[in-house]
């Protein structure tokens, strides 16, 4: 079979990839740094593998095919690991390999850990804050173009019709690549001038801006100052982060706003956050350990760092009280809306379990009747629903096996337990929670597994599967 698609789209993905060497090379040269050398002659080298890649694949047939499109999930975050390792060992700062493919796994897939000893230079900092907003673009891209055709959407969006958006022909598919893109960089500018108008700084500003709104904030920012316009702020641009974006797509271009507050994705969406904001805010009142204003503030302030998958912290150490800890790992698991580049199970599949579990109960108790799985007042197509259940059984297997091999670092159960969670739901708050907020001290072969754990919890674990399931295919057909 020929993979000639999947060279186009690993050759566009580094074109695209090229330029954000520029920004921290014109931030570089004038500042003197001498790195910024570095950035120009890498982009260059970029640009250039792109179009080799583009060349390898420039007899594409124009359909991508599910092999191409899995192939794609799974080496895409390799390819620009390593290209984004090299301005760290180019720096001269005598880092482990291990180390900075890591902390660019960690960035790529906007889990926002870190496996690094000290402070890095400003274009460093730069480099890493846009490979986290550069890998959330990358997710979303592939929302609306590769995963529809490798995963069958897995319940992308139940209120939009699966054929009339997604298309494995890549003259469709280009559209929504480029709608996309330009609805990301146009929230993003947003959320700089929000964080500008919170008092930020321009270059925090930015650097805050790049990590939250990509969800990879985490420990990666060293944590928020307890400001009350910078916690407004940081909420809201978390906020955006964890919003589907594919529905504001179909709501801008249709300016529907009846149908954009009956998405029952986003109800439920805010209806949690009002629930975990509430019980997070009521236990520090009724301890007296904080006043009302601060725990409200505090509290809804976690559960959309958490319900985001950024997973953003503040400098002051608080003290979280009863099961706040638990309940902030649960958000996280949840994450936030399908569409966005938040992580997490994803509250739309969480609504369709849910409603199969209650339809199948109904079932029992009247087996002679006909249900169907429901979602906002709309059927959910029984393989859709079916699919999902999969990837709920796959995700909690997923979850014990990798927590029982990270248990062997020596870890606590406890650390084991968010550790495993941080990198399967890309949260990286979750493991500074047990405070674990460097991955530094861990064994080799525990960052790389983490680093594959990264991996599959961004390409939504399946792609993986189909992959490995297809190796397997081929050797029965071998023997």
């Amino acid at each position: 079979m020929r993979f000639d698609l999947f060279w186009v789209l690993m050759g566009r993905t580094a074109y695209v990839f090229a330029p954000l060497y520029l920004i921290p090379f014109a931030y570089g040269f004038a500042y003197g740094d001498p790195l910024a050398g570095s950035f120009l002659a890498l982009g260059v080298l970029t640009a250039i593998l792109g179009m080799v890649f583009g060349n390898m694949g420039r007899s594409h047939m124009r359909q991508l095919s599910v092999e191409e499109g899995t192939l794609f999930l799974l080496f895409v975050w390799l390819l620009l690991a390593v290209l984004g390792m090299l301005p760290f060992h180019l720096a001269g700062l005598h880092l482990s390999p291990v180390d900075t493919f890591f902390e660019c796994i960690s960035a790529l897939t906007t889990t926002g850990m870190t496996a690094l000893y000290g402070t890095l230079p400003p274009t460093l900092i730069l480099w890493r804050a846009l490979m986290s907003w550069f890998g959330g673009l990358l997710f979303i891209v592939i929302l609306v173009s590769v995963l529809p055709v490798v995963g069958g959407c897995f319940g992308m969006d139940f209120n939009v019709r699966q054929e009339r958006l997604f298309s494995p022909l890549w003259n469709r598919m280009t559209r929504p690549m480029r709608e996309m893109t330009i609805l990301y960089i146009s929230i993003t500018g947003i959320s700089v001038l929000i964080y500008l108008a919170a008092g930020d700084a321009v270059f925090p500003a930015l650097i805050l801006a790049l990590f939250t709104i990509s969800s990879g904030a985490g420990p990666m920012t060293g944590g928020l100052a307890p400001l009350p316009s910078l916690m407004l702020g940081a909420g809201i641009v978390s906020l955006l982060s964890a919003l589907p974006l594919l529905t504001l797509r179909q709501f801008f271009r249709r300016r529907s706003g009846v149908r954009l507050t009956r998405h029952m994705e986003l109800r439920s969406f805010f209806a949690l956050l009002l629930a975990a904001g509430v019980l997070l805010s009521v236990l520090p009142m009724l301890h007296g350990t904080q006043s009302a204003a601060d725990a409200v503030a505090y509290g809804f302030f976690y559960a959309i760092s958490f319900l985001s998958t950024n997973g953003l912290m503040l400098q002051d150490e608080i003290s979280f009280h009863g099961g706040s800890e638990l309940l902030l790992i649960l958000l996280a698991v949840i994450g936030g809306c399908m569409g966005s580049a938040a992580g997490g199970f994803r509250i739309s599949r969480v609504l369709v379990l849910f409603s199969l579990a209650w339809t199948e109960l109904l079932r029992t108790l009247h087996p002679r009747m006909v249900f169907a799985v429901r979602q906002g007042g709309e059927i959910i197509p029984l393989h859709s629903a079916g699919r999902i259940l999969v990837l709920a059984f796959i995700f909690a297997a997923v979850f014990s096996i990798s927590s029982l091999l990270i248990a062997l670092a020596g870890l606590s159960p406890i650390e084991t337990i968010a550790l495993t969670v941080s990198c399967l739901t890309t949260t990286g708050g979750v493991s500074s929670l047990v405070g674990s907020d460097t991955a530094a001290a861990l064994p080799v072969w525990t960052k790389l597994i983490c680093a594959f754990l990264m991996i599959l919890g961004r390409i939504e674990l399946f792609a993986f599967f189909l992959f490995v399931g297809s190796l397997l295919e081929d050797t029965g057909h071998n023997w």
